[in-house]
């Protein structure tokens, strides 16, 4: 793994699309550590110009960006002064808790800036048990803004045959969540992509008891492309576009929107309609329902 520090000129990025409502996503790191698991090799992250390094593979580098924090404080300063809204996604190309955040700290820097300069709302997701580490940050944070942390639990499977190995133990991230929740922290459980479940009622219940609510997705609807052209792509990093792999594995099943809905459809009925988030309408309700996920 390559790493190092690159420079910055900036760490707000405006959005849209996919990620309407948010007004930034906000990257601590430049590439990222999990490109070979199991999220990273089909997430849509290195076909991105942030993700994009043609001298370097996807998964094999991940850089802190210089200054960060600061950044941050500047960027959030100025927006404030013209009277804008500062909603921020955190992180769209990159995990804010990669391996190296524990040495290089630079997602709890820019946490600290924000007690300094609170957004109207922060959501934190990652594919680890990270967040637990800022936890008393991210309570004394939560006074002055609204902070929801969202955790990917794609699957209840350990291993799914014929796909690349999770990025950390789903048992982590479960743990994660518990903790983030019965400390007062919003927590919402990501199945995005849905992968293949072996017990979804059972699967339903256990992320119920650990987290507030629940979003779920499929690649059909969530990787902005018509039919789902980008996920179907072949790509460098990838033996397989996961639709493929699903198939070779005896779960092509799982790459339709009947399955998918049958999920969901359990979902609500375990946890309650107002609990369940479905792709883009259950990101954007972060921005639009002060009371979502609790």
């Amino acid at each position: 793994m390559e790493t190092g520090v690159v420079p910055a000129r900036s760490i707000l990025t405006p959005t849209g699309g996919f990620l309407e409502g948010f007004t930034h996503t906000l990257n601590p790191y430049r590439g990222c550590a999990f490109g070979r698991a199991l999220c990273g090799v089909y997430c849509y992250a290195s076909e991105t110009r942030y993700g994009k390094d043609r001298a370097r593979a996807w998964g094999s580098y991940v850089f802190s960006k210089e200054g960060a924090a600061s950044l941050y404080r500047d960027e959030a300063r100025k927006l404030r002064e013209s009277g804008s809204a500062l909603r921020i996604f955190m992180s769209s190309v990159t995990d804010p808790y990669v391996p190296q955040e524990t040495a290089l700290g630079v997602t709890r820097g820019i946490l600290e800036a924000m007690e300094d300069e609170p957004p109207d709302l922060l959501v934190l997701q990652t594919h680890t048990g990270g967040p637990v580490r800022d936890l008393g940050l991210l309570v004394r944070l939560g006074k002055r803004a609204r902070v929801l942390v969202q955790i990917t639990v794609e699957t209840d499977r350990a291993k799914i045959d014929g796909l690349p190995p999770h990025a950390t133990p789903l048992a982590t991230r479960l743990s994660a969540l518990r903790a983030l929740k019965e400390s007062g922290v919003a927590t919402v459980a990501v199945c995005s992509p849905l992968l293949p479940l072996d017990d979804e009622r059972t699967f339903a219940k256990t992320l119920g008891s650990h987290a507030h609510g629940a979003i779920l997705d499929h690649w059909l609807l969530g990787d902005g492309s018509k039919n789902g052209a980008r996920t179907k792509r072949a790509r460098s990093h990838a033996e397989l576009p996961l639709p493929d792999a699903l198939v070779r594995a005896g779960l092509g099943e799982w790459n339709t929107l009947e399955r998918f809905f049958r999920v969901a459809s359990v979902f609500q009925e375990v946890l309650g309609a107002s609990r369940v988030g479905v792709s883009q309408d259950g990101f954007r309700r972060a921005c639009t329902d002060p009371s979502w996920p609790c």
